[in-house]
């Protein structure tokens, strides 16, 4: 008991201390490590980054509170409460978590009126009890705490819904440099379709055909890394302050609070410190350090962005312009040649689960997928439904998004665009049938169609290739591409995986859930066995396998088309999807409900918009029945 006691009695004496040094390596963490969620969808990163985000702020809040109720006569404790309100204004590469941070900017800001006025409060209370230099110091402190409490509340603000809908994108609308080419061309026409962007973004209906991205399509590979770096862009506007940074007052606010730091350092320098510990003096030392070391990395930030480039070239300032481009094209979340976005796509093989037929797992978290179902579904007799929601969380997977997935969906989006939807069909010759007996099936719900596609490819393709490990080694076989197996199996197995883990963002009939329940009762696989059949007796040749991926491509596109621009910039805080990067590009062609070119399924419908500006286009059009 002794033992305890004397360690309560040092926490009690260490707790502001301790507090306040928790509150910097939370924001520390949080500034190297923010950044990297722009293209991970890593579930440990996710989770330490939400627990470092929340923790921070509740540090901060919490040793305020501790500070406004303990007198401290004799410690620099006081002193501390400007750093606290740094501490609260975040850091550059994470302002928001969420969407529903920037959404709920209004209680950020009532956040800053009563924290700031707090400590205040705590400053007050120490007027009189220290000299005049630290009490200066103190001040300079407070209005750079201020002013950066103040950004991450403006930056919220920026990135939330409503501004965007309300905006007309004026901040993207910027004088660019002319007579380039090469990498910085395909810059210069990222940042030029920008306000093109927001506008999507806010889900603003455009009816009309942009020309100059209609002409810059032809280029399918400049298209796709347009898009790549738009995305980026559109995650540090979101999610970071760079939208803020951008602007003259952002910038001028920047550099009244960087002077006001340097000029509360020196004038605590010159301060007199004797009467106080030592112990607290290292920490306030610490604290004003750290305070430099991350505004000077901080000061890298905004030369990672194009923008920033863009306008350096603009003033003609040559030097520090490759300066930026230099740093601009280090930074992996940029480059052309290092695209990251999408980076990793979901699986998830409901086919295995439905069939029990995963007998040799590859990760560990899928073994003990295997051992949990042996234990509870053979063992103790729980039905297997019942542990559904532990397979999506363990046998979830993420693999490399790799080139060839990324083409089928640019030249895709290409033939969408060039093609008619009256008179001429498009030719399925070796799936044509197959897509016809199951089209109905797919109007009417969406989601059990993938699922019967997903089972039926999967079949297929165990057919020919028993594991996935065996495709090198038919790679030599002409008849059995192990590329094109790839890219199907990837594509169908994202589908489920967007169905069962983010269904909000795909245009079902009916609820996943009750269509996943459905689809684990016994009889209702035996039904589907009919697409399973006519599928397998199909040649795996070349041209089928492209087929069967140009089919999961297409249902893709669609499923972006229908979607919503909110759920977008959501999954972009999580790494992004494969799916925002089809609907962004589909957007740059006007393709989707908000623009021009509306995308069915089907020609099963053949009656024509109201609206004449507005063009049909089908996912799949495939002979009818003649009368």
């Amino acid at each position: 008991m002794p033992v305890m006691e004397s360690l309560i009695k040092l926490f009690n004496e260490l707790e502001i201390q301790l507090l306040v040094l928790l509150s910097f390596t939370l924001q520390l963490f949080l500034f190297f490590a923010g950044n990297l969620r722009r293209s991970s969808s890593n579930s440990l990163l996710r989770l330490s980054l939400w627990a470092a985000y929340l923790g921070a702020d509740l540090a901060a809040v919490y040793a305020l509170g501790y500070l406004s109720r303990h007198e401290q006569t004799q410690q620099l404790a006081f002193f501390w409460a400007p750093f606290l309100l740094i501490h609260l204004g975040g850091q550059d590469t994470i302002t928001a978590f969420a969407m529903e941070d920037n959404n709920l900017w209004l209680r950020h800001l009532l956040n800053l009126v009563t924290q700031v006025n707090l400590a205040l409060y705590v400053f007050w209370k120490s007027i009189g009890r220290h000299n005049v230099e630290l009490l200066i110091s103190g001040i300079f402190a407070f209005v750079a705490g201020i002013i950066k409490y103040g950004e991450r509340t403006w930056s919220l603000k920026c990135g939330s819904l409503t501004n965007l809908e309300s905006s007309d994108a004026y901040h993207y609308r910027k004088r660019l440099p002319e007579g380039i080419g090469s990498d910085a061309g395909f810059v210069r026409a990222a940042l030029q379709s920008m306000p093109s962007v927001i506008d999507v973004l806010s889900e603003r209906s455009l009816l009309d055909v942009p020309t100059d991205l209609v002409d810059t399509i032809d280029d399918c590979d400049q298209m796709i890394g347009m898009v790549r770096l738009q995305l980026g862009m559109i995650y540090d506007d979101l999610y970071t302050k760079a939208l803020e940074l951008r602007t003259r007052n952002g910038v001028i606010l920047r550099c009244i609070s960087q002077a006001s730091v340097i000029i509360a350092f020196a004038l605590f320098y010159a301060s007199d410190k004797e009467r106080y510990k030592k112990a607290d003096i290292a920490i306030t030392y610490s604290l004003f350090v750290g305070c430099f070391f991350l505004e000077l990395c901080s000061m890298f930030i905004p030369m990672m962005s194009p923008w920033t480039w863009a306008w350096l070239k603009v003033q003609k300032c040559d030097g520090l312009a490759k300066l930026s481009w230099f740093i601009f094209c280090c930074d992996t979340g940029y480059p052309k040649i290092k695209q990251r976005w999408p980076n990793l796509i979901g699986q998830y093989n409901l086919h295995s689960w439905l069939t029990d037929s995963d007998l040799q797992p590859k990760t560990y978290s899928k073994r003990i997928m295997i051992l949990f179902r042996k234990l509870f579904v053979d063992f103790f007799g729980v039905g297997k439904k019942k542990i559904f929601w532990l397979s999506k969380i363990l046998d979830i997977e993420y693999v490399d998004v790799d080139s060839m997935i990324v083409e089928f969906v640019g030249k895709e989006v290409r033939l969408l665009l060039y093609e008619f939807p009256i008179d001429q069909p498009q030719e399925w010759r070796h799936i044509g049938l197959l897509l016809k007996n199951i089209q109905k099936g797919f109007v009417r719900d969406f989601g059990q169609g993938i699922i019967a596609m997903h089972h039926a490819t999967e079949t297929f393709l165990r057919k020919y290739a028993a594991s996935h490990s065996d495709m090198e080694a038919n790679a030599t076989r002409a008849e059995v591409p192990s590329g094109l197996m790839d890219v199907c199996r990837k594509l169908s197995k994202y589908m489920i995986y967007l169905l069962v883990t983010q269904p909000s963002i795909l245009p079902l009939s009916i609820s996943a859930a009750a269509t996943l329940d459905q689809f684990q009762e016994p009889k209702v696989l035996g039904e589907i066995t009919g697409i399973v059949d006519e599928l397998c007796q199909l040649d795996p040749s070349k041209e089928t396998l492209e087929e069967l991926a140009r089919m999961w491509t297409r249902l893709l596109l669609y499923a972006a088309g229908k979607s919503r621009a909110a759920m977008h910039a959501v999954q972009l805080s999580r790494g992004g999807e494969l799916i925002t990067f089809a609907w962004l590009l589909m957007a740059h062609c006007a393709m989707g409900d908000s623009h021009v070119r509306r995308i069915e399924l089907t020609n099963t419908d053949t009656t024509l918009a109201r609206d004449v500006r507005l063009r049909k286009t089908y996912a799949f059009l495939v002979p009818q029945d003649e009368d």
